[in-house]
């Protein structure tokens, strides 16, 4: 096979770690593609981001567009499919298959593909998808004004969803298993100031209920079972790492699956680097800085790869050597 007709690099994932990489792989003049199927990944689904140095508050669609427009602005191309197979080539190098049929071959490989949402796998949760139950409170945009809404879970993404739904539902329910929610300071406080946020503690949801059209409530059970009437259920319960792609290929992981790496986000495998919210505990904070700066890494560990060299440091349009 004749390397030099395939892509240098190609990074699987589009959210802040699939893009900083391509912002990256642009700088090091790297022959490079970005496929992902949700176009900011997570990243979309962020209401308000407060702690992503250089803005006091934007929302994940708008820094997603923005960091977009970076990465075709630098010349970075994004291919919108399904990544369904990744093969090793001979004498080097991978292929990558789409759902959408498109086949590609490249040198090295970047996995960025974050995590899934976790579903409650309840009866009535697939039933009432869309109809009621839904994975992003922002996404919904004011369909649940004046209405009565259940966010289910009690880590941060929770909280930012019921302070994001009181600003126009009538009523918020935060459904909680633990005894203690897990949310950042800053918007702990805003749900301790809400007057139409209530949290009920060492509860589970059972089922969720409707007419056949639409959500009406939702069963939960504590002590014992009772019924909260609601419109809109909002599952924010975490999620799990998108790693399935690279088990065939003997990439490790650790006991949670997520992908073992070394300092440089080298995976066992060599070629295949991985970034952002799927690399192994204490590497990734599930934060957009996080995520942005295993992105730049991971992109100058694969030059390093392919170059056989050590990635120069960017500095606006200089490019400086240690």
């Amino acid at each position: 096979m004749d390397i030099s007709n395939i892509y240098d690099l190609i990074t699987i994932g589009a959210g802040p770690a699939g893009l900083t990489s391509s912002i990256y792989a642009s700088c090091f003049h790297l022959n490079h593609l970005v496929i992902g199927t949700v176009i900011g990944g997570q990243l979309q689904l962020a209401p308000h981001i407060l702690n992503y140095p250089g803005y006091k508050n934007i929302s994940g669609r708008e820094l997603t567009e923005k960091m977009t427009e970076q990465v075709k602005a630098m010349g970075g191309r994004i291919v919108n499919g399904s990544v369904i197979q990744i093969s090793k080539l001979e004498p080097v190098g991978f292929g990558v298959e789409t759902q959408e049929g498109n086949k590609y071959n490249t040198k090295a490989i970047i996995l960025a593909t974050g995590t899934e949402r976790r579903k409650l796998n309840i009866p009535g949760e697939v039933e009432y998808t869309s109809r009621g139950v839904h994975y992003c409170a922002t996404c919904e945009q004011f369909d649940y004004e004046g209405r009565v809404c259940a966010v289910i879970g009690g880590a941060n993404s929770a909280v930012q969803a019921a302070v994001e739904l009181s600003q126009a539902a009538r009523k918020v329910y935060i459904v909680y298993r633990g005894n203690e929610l897990r949310g950042d300071p800053i918007w702990l406080a805003q749900i301790d100031k809400s007057k139409n946020i209530e949290v009920i503690y060492n509860t589970a949801v059972l089922k969720i209920k409707g007419d056949g059209e639409k959500v009406t409530e939702i069963v939960l059970k504590s002590n014992e079972e009772k019924l909260l009437p609601v419109e809109k259920v909002f599952v924010e319960i975490g999620g799990v790492p998108g790693t399935a792609l690279v088990i065939p290929l003997g990439v490790k992981m650790d006991s949670g699956r997520y992908i073992l790496v070394d300092e440089t986000l080298s995976t066992n495998v060599p070629g295949i680097f991985a970034a952002g919210d799927l690399v192994s505990y204490g590497l990734s904070i599930e934060q957009i800085s996080s995520a942005v700066g295993l992105g730049a890494r991971a992109a100058a560990t694969a030059f390093a790869y392919l170059k056989n060299n050590k990635a120069p440091i960017l500095w606006g349009q200089s490019q400086i050597r240690r």
